[in-house]
Formats: structure tokens, sequence, C-alpha cells
């Protein structure tokens, strides 16, 4: 068993280690289990530059996952095979127009037509639509605040029903003029919590269609184009029961399949620019139907991904960190070409990426880079992780050798 020298764990731990420095540790870490004690890692790691893949992180307080993403940076310093990305700085030359991160911003449409851009908003009381009022609260978030003794309900008012988005289809023109639609632009995101406390982070350029109220309705359900991560609160119904409630489902329909919960935290990736729907599951349980391509209903356990390419869902073990990385305001990837890490970022920083070379699309890439740096920083980490060069012109990426 070899032991680190205490003074190049000292340099390790303060990020000081040069390239070579790292190679021995990263070797005593793969190959030498007992060789280090990593106990204390967690509470330093934003001292860890020069090992860390992660940039230190200034992503709002609200967004969740920060103690579940400093276990998951440490795990993967310790434990990658390869990990192309690194801290260290690159030349910057190609990005005099450097371009900033995307930020918490999104237009709101009441079901009346009346349209809020919500990173102009002041924070308080925005709308007040049948008794529920739409307020911004201070930390920006969204909330639909129902009060049913402000008005009476009948059981599927027609003005919030959902029938539409019930079969695989177009819903009908009148019953999507009576929902909310909440959109972020390319280069946007935004947290709403729901009328039920339904938590939302939608991510950039996405869609979510919701009811101002989900009161005397027999489901939840609500329509996603692009990405959201959910946390699905439980609440029971009184429709149709004489004596008891009943747990009230909560649905998220896509254009290809409708997830079924009752209480959970799942991310839903369904960009209509990707091949794939992938639905992955953090807490609690799921089921997928998809009308078109199966009869029986797919069921998630936690840390399964379900992978809809059309025709066919399969099912597989994954590390839900990779899936769940934009919440912390990191792009994380694990053998992954760069067509597929680029369509990321084209998204959050707004811009078009064009290859001048084709096979540069299938290039591999791991690890992890912050979202909260501007553009520069994420091209360097892919520039020196291959001989691929990046430039910067307006809002175009030009992607060349």
């Amino acid at each position: 068993m070899q032991k680190i020298d205490d003074k190049l764990l000292d340099k390790f731990h303060s990020g000081k280690c040069t390239p070579e420095e790292e190679s021995i540790i990263d070797y005593l870490m793969h190959y030498d289990d007992n060789s280090i004690d990593i106990s204390g890692m967690e509470a330093e790691l934003d001292d860890l530059q020069a090992a860390s893949l992660i940039s230190k992180r200034t992503e709002p307080k609200k967004w969740p996952f920060l103690a579940a993403g400093i276990a998951a940076a440490v795990a993967i310093i310790i434990g990658a095979a390869v990990l192309l990305f690194n801290s260290t700085e690159q030349p910057v030359e190609n990005y005099t127009n450097d371009i900033k991160p995307g930020t918490n911003k999104a237009i709101l449409t009441l079901p009346n037509g009346t349209t809020i851009d919500l990173s102009e908003a002041k924070n308080g009381e925005l709308a007040v639509d049948g008794g529920v009022r739409v307020v911004k609260q201070s930390d920006g978030q969204l909330l639909y605040q129902f009060k049913s003794k402000d008005v009476k309900l009948t059981p599927l008012t027609p003005r919030d029903s959902l029938s539409a988005l019930v079969s695989v289809g177009v819903p009908k023109k009148n019953d999507a003029d009576h929902l909310n639609t909440l959109r972020t632009p390319l280069g946007g995101q935004y947290h709403i919590a729901l009328p039920d406390g339904t938590n939302v982070w939608l991510n950039a350029g996405s869609m979510l269609k919701f009811p101002s109220t989900f009161e005397g309705l027999a489901e939840r359900r609500v329509l996603l184009s692009g990405e959201a991560y959910f946390e699905v609160a439980q609440v029971k119904t009184l429709l149709g029961m004489k004596k008891r409630a009943r747990k009230q489902p909560f649905i998220v329909k896509t254009a290809s399949q409708e997830v079924m919960v009752l209480g959970t935290h799942f991310n839903i990736n369904a960009y209509p620019d990707e091949k794939e729907t992938k639905t992955t599951l953090l807490e609690g349980s799921v089921g997928i139907t998809a009308p078109l391509l199966q009869a029986e209903q797919t069921m998630l356990k936690p840390d399964d991904q379900a992978v809809n390419d059309g025709s066919i869902i399969r099912v597989k073990k994954v590390d839900t960190e990779l899936a769940v990385a934009w919440m912390k305001g990191e792009f994380m990837f694990k053998d992954d070409n760069l067509e597929s890490i680029m369509r990321k970022v084209a998204r959050w920083y707004n811009v078009e990426v064009v290859y001048e070379h084709n096979e540069a699309r299938k290039e591999m890439f791991g690890g992890g880079v912050s979202r909260y740096d501007k553009i520069s920083k994420v091209l360097s980490a892919l520039e020196g992780a291959s001989d691929l060069k990046f430039k910067v012109i307006g809002r175009k990426v030009i992607v060349t050798k």
C-alpha cells in the first residue's frame, strides 16, 4: 500500500497540483483504495480548483440538489475512469464576442390572453384569474394561489378542462385556449409552483401548459414540450367519492407519451430536436403510457431512466445526477458526442452552432463544467480535451479543427 506524501496532499486540497502530480494522486486513488483519506473532501470541494471538473457555482439558492451535487462531484473526482474536462485556463482569443449564460426568465400567458414577461414583472400579485392569484415571489418563483371560498367550481369546469390532452394528437383549440402557458426562451429557465403545490423547474427553450386550478378535476394534467424537473405534491380529491377522498394522479403529457405519478421527483427531457424522450426517476414511482407504441404501462423505480425513441420504450439504470445536472447549474456528460453537448449549449446560451467538419459532431466527451460561466469557459474546456477549435461570431459558434 502506497502512502501519498502529506505536502502533495496539501497541494491537492488547495488546488495547486501540477498535471503530473494530479496524475499520481489519480492513480493512487483509483488503484490503491486505502491510500488516501477522502472523508473531508466534501467540505473542501470548492477549494479543489485544479482537481475538480466543476467550476464554482453561482446558481440561485432556491434550486435544489446542492448537497447532492457536492456528493456527486466528489464521486466523479474519485471514481471516474476517463475525465476529459479540466479547469486549466485556456486561451480565449477566439471569444472576443463572449456570451453570458442564461438567466431566470420566462413569458406567462394567462387563459384570458394576457401576456406577462416574468423577468421584468415586479414582485407581488401579477394577476387574478377566476379566484386564482398569480404571485411572483421575492426569489423569482411564480406561485399560483387558489382559495376555494373565492369561487365556486363545478366538477370538470369547462374553463380548465384538459380532455383534449388525454389522447395523443392535436389538442382542441378551445381547451388549449383555457390553459396557462409558461414559456422559457433560449437562454432562460424558470421555477413555478403549480396550484396543487407541485414544483416545476423549466429548462431553456421549454413550454408548460396547465390549468389555473385542479379543483374539481379527476386528474391533474399538464402538457410539456422541452425539459422540466418535477417535485409532485400528493393531494386528494373528493370527485365522485361520497364518503372518502382518493389520491389525485398527476399526469405529464408530451408529444409521445404520458407519465402518471402520485407524488415523486423526476426529470423529463422531451425537446422536439432530440431523437428520444428521456424520463429519469429520482424518488417514488411513475408509470409511462404510450398508446401508439404499446398497450401496457412501463413502470419506473428510482434510478431508472425510460428512453422512448418513437418505436419502443427501453428502461435502464443510470446515474440520475447526469439527468439533473442542469438543475445544479452544470453541464455534465458521460460518453456524449459533441453534437448532443452543443445542443444543450445552444439552448442555454441562445446561440447557433455551425460545424465546418461533420466528423466533429461525433467526437466523444466526458466530465463537467459550470453553466454559470460565460460560453468561453465551456468552449475552452472542450478545446482542452480535443483537437477542436471554436470561434464565436455574434451569436454563432463555429466548430473547426
